[in-house]
C-alpha cells in the first residue's frame, strides 16, 4: 500500500529549542490517523511543517503521496482546517464557500452542500446568514463544511472537534464513518481520546515533540496494559 503521508527524521527548533526530535511517520493512504497530544506537543507544528507553511530545522523526507512537501501540485489533492478556524464575519455562509470552491477551481454544487450541512448537524439555511452571527460551534462546522465538500483524498484536520458539543461530536465522527469506504485519507489532531478511539485505525502519541507511540489503539491499550485508552495514553507519557 503506498503512503498518503512520509514524514522522516523531522527536527523543529525556534531559539535553540526543539519542538520536534527525529520524528516519523506513515500514513497510509484509505487510512484515518489521529495524533493525540497535550496543548503544546508539537500537533499543529507538526500539520504546518506537512503543509510547508513553515519549515523545518533538519529533515530527511517529507512527502504527501510520494513528492516532496515543497512542490506545490501536491497540495493540490488535499483539503485543510486550520486550528482555531476562524473567517471574515461580514460574509454569509454561502459566500465563503463560494470562494473556497473558486479558490480549488470547483464549481458548486448547492444541493449536496445543503445534505453535508445536514449531516453535521448545521441547518443549510443558516447559510444565508452573516458568520457574524454563527456560535463557535457553528464557525466550526463551517470550516469541516469546506473541507469535504472539496471532495479530495487527503484532509487534514487541526483539532477538528474544537467547539463542537457532544451531539455535533457525534455527527462529525457518523460522517467520518460513513466517508470511510470512499478511500480518502484522513489526518488530523486531537486531545480527546474517547474520539480518538472510535474513528481512527491508526494514531501516534506525541508528547514533548517525539512520537511516543504509533499503532492502533486496541495495541496501545494492550501494551500499556491498560483497560482504557486514557490510562495507556497516560502510561506511555509517564514511561511507564
Amino acid at each position: 500500500m503506498n503512503n498518503a503521508l512520509t514524514v522522516s527524521n523531522l527536527f523543529y527548533s525556534i531559539s535553540g529549542v526543539d519542538i520536534l526530535k527525529k520524528l516519523s511517520l506513515q500514513i497510509p493512504e484509505a487510512s484515518y490517523f489521529a495524533i493525540a497530544g497535550v496543548n503544546g506537543a508539537g500537533k499543529s507544528t507538526l500539520i504546518k511543517l506537512i503543509l510547508d507553511l513553515i519549515r523545518p530545522t533538519s529533515v530527511n523526507e517529507l512527502k504527501i503521496f510520494g513528492r516532496q512537501n515543497r512542490d506545490k501540485g501536491c497540495r493540490d489533492r488535499l483539503a485543510y482546517l486550520p486550528e482555531n478556524f476562524d473567517v471574515k464575519k461580514s460574509v454569509n455562509g454561502w459566500q465563503y464557500l463560494d470562494f473556497v470552491n473558486s479558490i480549488y477551481g470547483n464549481s458548486q454544487r448547492r444541493e449536496q452542500t445543503r445534505e453535508l450541512a445536514e449531516r453535521l448537524d448545521f441547518e443549510p439555511d443558516r447559510l444565508r446568514s452573516k458568520i457574524g452571527s454563527y456560535s463557535k460551534g457553528m464557525v466550526q462546522k463551517l470550516g469541516l463544511i469546506s473541507c469535504f465538500m472539496l471532495d479530495r483524498e487527503l484532509l487534514i484536520l487541526d483539532e477538528p472537534l474544537n467547539g463542537l458539543d457532544p451531539r455535533a461530536r457525534y455527527h462529525f465522527k457518523k460522517l467520518l464513518q460513513d466517508t470511510k469506504p470512499q478511500g480518502k485519507t484522513i489526518l488530523y489532531s486531537t486531545h480527546l481520546l474517547a474520539d480518538a478511539e472510535d474513528i481512527c485505525d491508526q494514531f501516534g502519541i506525541l508528547h514533548q515533540g517525539e512520537m511516543k507511540y504509533i499503532g492502533t489503539p486496541a495495541d496501545c491499550m494492550q501494551s500499556y496494559q491498560a483497560d482504557t485508552l486514557e490510562q495507556a495514553y497516560m502510561r506511555c507519557i509517564s514511561g511507564r
